[in-house]
Formats: C-alpha cells, sequence, structure tokens
C-alpha cells in the first residue's frame, strides 16, 4: 500500500464523529488496499503563453451558441443548444427527450463547439453508429446509477469544466477530442457492482485483468472494441500519430476513475501544484474527468438527491448479490443498516470539497503560469481572475440539506428512529428505571448507554461542524448552525477530494 493510502486511511478512521461503516466505505472505495501505483511514461509539459496566443478568441467560440449547427428543432436539440453549457443541466430530462438515446446528438454536438469534426473529417454516419454501441454498452445491465444518463452527464461536467474555465484553450483539439471521447466511455458496460465485488467472486473480468482496476480496464477496452465494428469507427480520418495520442489520453483517463486511486491522485496534483510548470498535461486531463465522474453532490440538490438514491439502490443490489453468495456486506450495501445522510455527509467532507477545491486550484495555476505577463514579473497580472467555481454554493447547500436529515432540529419523535438511534423521551424514561435498578445492569443493557453517549458527543460536533478544504480552513462558507469546524484539516493528510 502506498504511503498516500496509509495516511488517508489513518485520517479517516481518526474521525470521531463519522460512523464506523461511512468510515468503512471511504477507506474501501477510495484508496488501494493491496496494489501501488501503475507506473506511466511521462507526458509533454504545458505549452507556453506564444503557442497559447489562440486562447481569448477559441474560449469565446467553446461557449458561444454555435451558428454552424445543422437546423433540428427537436426539443432534445432544442435544449442543448439552450443549455448545453448550464452547470445544472437537467440531464434526466435530457435523457427522456431523447428517448434513453442521450449521445447521438450529444457528443456531435459538444465536438462541434470545439470544431473538431471539421478539423478531424469525422463521418457524422459513423458517428451516430458509434454512439448507438456506447448507448446500449452502458444499458446492458439495467443500472440505476452507472447508465447512459451518468455518461452522459460526465460528459457534459467535463465539457463545461474546460469551456467555462477558459482551460481548453491550452489544450490541443486531439487532447480536447480525447477527454471528451474519454467521459463519454468511462463507465460504458459497467457491471453495477464494485471492482472488490468482481475480486471476491474472481469474476471473468477478474481473472481477464488480474485483479487490476477491472471494470476501468474493461471500459476503456470495450470503448476500443466499437471502433472495429463495421461502420462505426468515427475517428478512421485520424493520423496515426493523432490516433496514438488520442488512445493514450484516453486510456490513463479512464483508468483514472478508478476511485481506489483517489487519495494518490489527489497527493500528486498538491505536490504538483507547489510548482505548476511542472503538471503534465495528462495527469491534469485524468484530474479532470475524475472530479466530473464524481460531481453529483455539486448539482442543484433536486439532481443530487436523484443521483444518490439511484447509486444507493444500486449499491443495495449489489448488497442482495453479496447475500445470496453468503458473503459479508460490502460498505453502505446493506439495505437495512446504511446510514444515507452520514454517509453523503462523509462523502461531501473528505472527498468532493477537497477535490473540487484541488481541481479549482489547478485551473487557476495551470491559467496563470500561462500568462505572460505573469510568467515576466512573477505577480498576478491585472487581466488575470480565478476561475468561477459555481460548484461551491452547490456544495454548501446539499451538505446542509443532509445534516438537517443527519441531525433534525425539531424534537425527536418518542419511537428509536431508522439507524438506531434512541429518542430523548426514551433516553429520559430509561435513565429513570436505570436509577431504581441500578445493581441489574449487565452487558446486554450496557449497549444503549453507549448508544446514548454517542448521539449526545455527536449532536454536540454536529452543532459546530463543517466540511474540510484543501487547506484546513474552509474555501465554503458554512451555513449559520456550521460555524466551526471540527474535521481534520485535509490538507495535512494525503487525503484531498471528492467521492
Amino acid at each position: 500500500m502506498v504511503s498516500e493510502d496509509i495516511e488517508a486511511q489513518t485520517m479517516i478512521s481518526s474521525v470521531e464523529d463519522t460512523p464506523k461503516a461511512v468510515k468503512e466505505w471511504l477507506a474501501a472505495t477510495f484508496t488501494k488496499q493491496i496494489f501501488g501505483r501503475r507506473q506511466t511514461v511521462e507526458p509533454p509539459k504545458f505549452r507556453s503563453i506564444v503557442q497559447a496566443v489562440r486562447a481569448s478568441m477559441y474560449v469565446d467560440k467553446i461557449t458561444r451558441k454555435t451558428s454552424q449547427a445543422p437546423v433540428d428543432i427537436s426539443p432534445a436539440s432544442q435544449m442543448l443548444q439552450e443549455e448545453l453549457n448550464n452547470w445544472d443541466i437537467d440531464v434526466f430530462k435530457y435523457d427522456c427527450l431523447t428517448t434513453n438515446k442521450p449521445f447521438r446528438g450529444l457528443f456531435a454536438e459538444v465536438l462541434r463547439r470545439y470544431g473538431l469534426i471539421k478539423r478531424f473529417k469525422i463521418n457524422l454516419n459513423y458517428l451516430e453508429n458509434y454512439c448507438a454501441l456506447v448507448e446500449s454498452g452502458y444499458n446492458l445491465h439495467g443500472n440505476p446509477y452507472h447508465n447512459a444518463i451518468h455518461g452522459a452527464d460526465v460528459l457534459i461536467t467535463t465539457h463545461n469544466l474546460i469551456s467555462s474555465t477558459g482551460f481548453a484553450a491550452w489544450m490541443t483539439d486531439i487532447e480536447i477530442l480525447a477527454l471528451l471521447f474519454s467521459a463519454m466511455i468511462h463507465d460504458v458496460e459497467h457491471t453495477g457492482t464494485t471492482n472488490n465485488f468482481h475480486i471476491c467472486t474472481s469474476s471473468p473480468l477478474t481473472i481477464m485483468y488480474n485483479d487490476r482496476s477491472v471494470l476501468e480496464n474493461h471500459h476503456i477496452s470495450t470503448a476500443y472494441r466499437y471502433l472495429d465494428q463495421q461502420d462505426s469507427n468515427p475517428f478512421d480520418k485520424l493520423s496515426k500519430d493523432d490516433f496514438r495520442e488520442m488512445r493514450g489520453i484516453a486510456v490513463e483517463a479512464v483508468l483514472g476513475t478508478d476511485m481506489s486511486a483517489h487519495f494518490t491522485q489527489i497527493k500528486n496534483m498538491q505536490n504538483a501544484l507547489f510548482n505548476p510548470s511542472t503538471v503534465n498535461r495528462n495527469t491534469a486531463m485524468t484530474l479532470i474527468l475524475h472530479c466530473a465522474d464524481i460531481s453529483h453532490p455539486t448539482k442543484t440538490w433536486d439532481l443530487h438527491k436523484k443521483w444518490t438514491d439511484n447509486l444507493m439502490e444500486e449499491f443495495f443490489c449489489q448488497g442482495d448479490k453479496e447475500t445470496d453468495l453468503g458473503l459479508p456486506n460490502s460498505p453502505l450495501c446493506n439495505r437495512a443498516e446504511t446510514l444515507v445522510p452520514e454517509s453523503q455527509v462523509g462523502f461531501i467532507d473528505f472527498i468532493i470539497v477537497p477535490s473540487m477545491n484541488l481541481l479549482g486550484d489547478m485551473f487557476d495555476a495551470l491559467l496563470l503560469v500561462q500568462n505572460e505577463e505573469a510568467t515576466a514579473t512573477g505577480n498576478k497580472p491585472s487581466n488575470y481572475k480565478k476561475v468561477e467555481r459555481p460548484w461551491d454554493s452547490r456544495l454548501v447547500e446539499n451538505r446542509k440539506r443532509w445534516k438537517e436529515l443527519v441531525t433534525p432540529k425539531e424534537e425527536t419523535p418518542a419511537k428509536p428512529a431508522v439507524n438506531g438511534r434512541i429518542s430523548e423521551k426514551e433516553e429520559e424514561e430509561e435513565k429513570e428505571e436505570d436509577s431504581n435498578t441500578p445493581k441489574q445492569r449487565n452487558s446486554t443493557t450496557e449497549q444503549p448507554n453507549s448508544r446514548r453517549n454517542s448521539k449526545s458527543s455527536s449532536q454536540q460536533r454536529d452543532q459546530t461542524e463543517q466540511p474540510p478544504s484543501l487547506n484546513g480552513s474552509a474555501k465554503i462558507s458554512a451555513d449559520s448552525n456550521d460555524s466551526k469546524t471540527d474535521a481534520p484539516p485535509v490538507g495535512k493528510s494525503s487525503a484531498g477530494a471528492a467521492p
């Protein structure tokens, strides 16, 4: 196990007010428990400002509504024209408008906005055929969460991350094509179960990929197998060098969505940002896709809640399979015992907030280092401003909503709460009963006391808690009930990002 994972697991286990099941899920999902990080060839560094003189015009081109798009007045196409650059676009509504065929129009429209269809002579008929294969692959297993809607959401989020920040201006055309392609296919033919489930059941995919990033290897392999089907390779006009570069970027980016490599990926970028000029392009693009993949807590509450419900149902389905197979339930996969609000607070605090903070810092640092005046003077130039972070306000609101579900502000009901918490009324009754029979307590009756003590201390901490930030001081302002922070500064450990 790499040192970053050891530090992350230590940090997670040391937080007293996080339920044990949530700690186990965070450690099991976002750290590598067995294998180290794969070795990669060092890619080239970012180009200088001289090579990026087209920046301002390019940003304008990719963010405005394209006037070269073919005439199409279908509701789905109209929605894309109006809302593609909207961070909170309702992708569920868009999927309904396309009758669960979201990629055929979406991928073509995104590529068109960057001028990539003309640039790489992409055959639109082949593109439509390929997107149809990808849609079928996503819906192969009928997953509640890892389906074509999720793939479309990640594609749109990736587009918004590189276009709204101006980051696309410093990317080459083949890099933009590769990153958008990776976003679309990153979870194709997902089985609705985790890598650990495949390993524990010795599935055929596990045997094929030797227990290493099982699903991620399957996604990228499947995506390239689709290209071999007749009339389904929209990239057949790419030069050999371009095709090879595109594949290299796509392989690294998709493998980088393996959640067990999360803390290592975050730590590497944190270290690289001490000297932004050393950050390589592939590492930056991999972090962008990783953050887009786990970005649903950064959307409006209605969207985030729907994504959470779908994801938990997928987890519970895996738990049902594990029960049928006589296996212990993986973290958050037990329908009867999972603490959903608590898990989402932990997910936001330890994974999402630090990851999105780091992503914003990366954009700021890499765009600043490209600025000619900053390079010459070492100061922030007058024409430079930091990137907007629309996710900050969404994270504050969503975390607040989950915390309200964890600790209701009104008096708790007389009956025990869902997750075994004891009501205040029952607590008082038990205390009175205990005082009358102090000598009759045993190991069994000690358990409610333990839970009461846990609840009491947890309630006190909840009143002063707010999400950790990258540097240990919250970059996201907390609500009025979350004025202080109890969680350890993430910047002091290898942890630093989102679920």
